[in-house]
């Protein structure tokens, strides 16, 4: 898992690149990351695989890349962003 330093980068700097077809979205809250959703990156955009919206400027404190070919995941990242009460 990289760890990050401000300024923060946005979820739109890690995805513009490269395509996820999944990316496992987490909070981190008191000192634990919850999975909160996920969607999928093509070309720069954010595909919902769950019917949630996620923003490309959101910051990510957390991330890595990972692949689960038995699942079917080739290309997976994880961003974890930092929670906060609405």
């Amino acid at each position: 898992m990289i760890n990050y330093t401000k300024p923060y980068p946005v979820i739109g700097d890690l995805i513009k690149n490269k395509d996820y077809d999944y990316v496992s979205y987490r909070i981190s809250w008191k000192d634990q990351d919850i999975f909160a959703g996920y969607f999928k990156a093509e070309n720069g955009k954010i595909i919902s695989l769950d019917g949630d919206s996620y923003d490309l400027d959101e910051e990510v404190i957390r991330s890595e890349e990972w692949n689960n070919p038995d699942k079917g995941v080739s290309h997976g990242l994880t961003v974890v962003v930092e929670g906060s009460w609405v």
